[in-house]
């Protein structure tokens, strides 16, 4: 695809010279101005050109991978607006595939994942005509695994909100009670993964997006280790933010997935010093499975270098409940007081229990807060500093902005924007800055790390809200937002993986009595060590049923 000339852009004169100085305080001298001039319209001249060339996407196999039976749904087959696009996606050469660990599986991808071929949506009006041209890692890899993707599910407006009330496709129900949040920005992937209607999802998380829904639908969540998963053909929020990742309904299909699409993919630069290859990936399910006929899923193997630890000697996994990510403000208490008891269930089960304590979280979200803004760089087509893959056609639809594009954004979405037009100028320092005091809290998370095997508190401060109007006023919409992701968003800010799992249903606190809702339970780990996360959860999950809390027999 070639864009066309820039038609209706000025020639390069000395005023335009003089303005484009001006935009950062300064002047060029006068007997400099012909020279300057003529360099600034020979650099605009090679910029028209490099436009005019097509652009390299990685091409998708569509012969093999055909792309078949694109529909929208109909709102009769769609009662809780968790579809976006239903899309049949497979192998049509299956006997030539050689990993099929996903054979059978029904995947659904959240939609602000490119999917060549079929519309994009994100949530939003603000275009309506995006078809991306390219696949993400995550698609190719689904279905070399042997999966079946069968659709796309409704994202909130541009990932940038918790609750799952600003689609433009609608507000997506929650499947306990349709007037309810089902958590955002991976909303649809939740409720249809909870529904039964796909078996995996690929959700999106920049702030707890795939956790939060994790969380109030009652299913399994996470977010792995940053740069485990390759975010590539994904719309971007922040680059630091980023992460995708697996959501099902148990804990072995959670691993399951993530099986099959960790690993470097040789495009995604988010994928730091220590990401593993493809091959090197661990086996989680039969990691996962041996540990379970062995009972020693709750058993830490010691280094070799242990203190008096003989090779293959274990300890007890030390489970650490976070002191400050019980203390939210705003948290309904019978939810702390539900994780608490779920997080000492451990100890009978063979683990030990302690309290730890992380000062720094506190902070995260104002910081968090503060670091979000640079999302909007990613909204006006800034993103710049890494060697990924940069979805150009993307920025096409949404720049310019125009007044009629920015009064279909939803409000989180305009107010991200604003904010960071108004840090660019006056706090320019801040982002580092950010990033420097999330590296201090990277330290502190790793040092009780190093004392304990996971960290555990709430996913969320309470249980699902009934859902404010799309067209509720701004203050309306941010009541029932702030805290919301006060422990899940300091960890996308760290990078440490983060798992949701189900622990306890309650009642909402205005009720029905006879309305039960799902609790999330969050689980931390070290840097690359979900196999931990994974049979800390599936031990839990084999002993209790979570809607009871009840011990399994």
């Amino acid at each position: 695809m070639t864009t066309p000339d820039r038609t209706d852009l000025p020639p390069i004169t000395p005023d335009v010279l003089r303005q484009t100085a001006a935009k950062i305080g300064v002047r060029i001298p006068e007997h400099l101005e012909g020279e300057f001039t003529e360099m600034l319209a020979s650099a605009r001249d090679a910029m028209e050109k490099v436009l005019q060339m097509d652009d390299f996407y990685p091409i998708p196999d569509t012969n093999r991978y055909p792309r078949a039976d694109i529909q929208t749904v109909s709102s009769d087959e769609n009662p809780y607006n968790a579809w976006a696009t239903k899309v049949t996606v497979k192998d049509v050469q299956p006997d030539e595939a050689e990993l099929k660990i996903l054979a059978g599986k029904k995947v659904v991808i959240k939609d602000n994942v490119c999917l060549a071929g079929v519309s994009c949506y994100l949530g939003t009006d603000v275009f309506s005509d995006w078809v991306p041209k390219t696949d993400a890692t995550v698609v190719t890899r689904i279905l070399e695994a042997g999966g079946t993707i069968i659709g796309k599910a409704t994202c909130e407006s541009f990932s940038a909100f918790g609750i799952s009330n600003t689609s433009f496709l609608g507000p997506v129900g929650n499947p306990y009670d349709k007037t309810r949040s089902a958590g955002g920005s991976s909303s649809g992937c939740g409720v249809l993964i909870a529904l039964g209607e796909a078996d995996l999802a690929i959700g999106g998380d920049q702030g707890g997006s795939i956790r939060l829904p994790a969380a109030h639908c009652g299913i399994v969540g996470l977010k792995p280790t940053f740069g485990l998963v390759p975010y590539t053909g994904i719309v971007s929020n922040e680059i630091s933010h980023d992460h995708t990742g697996p959501m099902s309904v148990d804990v072995l299909s959670n691993a399951l997935l993530l099986r099959a699409i960790a690993g470097v993919d040789g495009i995604d630069d988010r994928q730091i010093a220590g990401t593993p290859f493809p091959g090197q990936v661990p086996d989680y399910p039969a990691l996962l499975a041996a540990a379970r006929t062995a009972r020693s899923l709750l058993s830490v193997g010691l280094p070799s270098n242990a203190t008096g630890g003989e090779p293959g000697s274990t300890r007890k996994m030390r489970v650490g409940i976070l002191k400050e990510g019980m203390e939210i403000e705003y948290m309904d208490p019978r939810v702390r007081a539900c994780v608490e008891e779920a997080a000492r269930k451990f100890e009978g089960l063979g683990a030990e229990v302690v309290e730890i304590s992380v000062p720094g979280h506190i902070q995260a979200s104002l910081v968090g807060r503060v670091q979000r803004v640079s999302q909007s760089n990613n909204l006006l087509g800034r993103a710049s500093g890494t060697r990924q893959l940069y979805l150009t056609d993307f920025i096409e639809k949404i720049l310019p902005w125009t007044q009629e594009k920015f009064d279909k954004l939803f409000c989180n979405s305009a107010n991200i924007l604003i904010n960071g037009l108004y840090a660019d100028e006056h706090y320019p320092q801040l982002y580092g800055k950010t990033q420097n005091l999330f590296r201090k809290l990277r330290q502190e998370y790793d040092v009780v790390l190093n004392d304990v095997d996971v960290l555990v508190m709430p996913t969320t401060p309470w249980v699902a809200k009934v859902m404010q109007p799309r067209n509720a006023s701004i203050r309306d919409h941010y009541k029932d937002y702030n805290g919301l992701t006060f422990n899940t968003q300091p960890f996308n800010n760290t990078g440490h993986p983060a798992l949701s799992i189900p622990c306890g249903m309650i009642a909402p606190p205005e009720g029905p009595e006879d309305l039960r809702l799902p609790i999330g339970m969050q689980l931390v780990g070290k840097f690359w060590d979900e196999l931990t996360l994974y049979k800390a959860a599936l031990a839990w999950s084999d002993a209790f049923d979570w809607k009871t809390m009840e011990r399994r027999s």
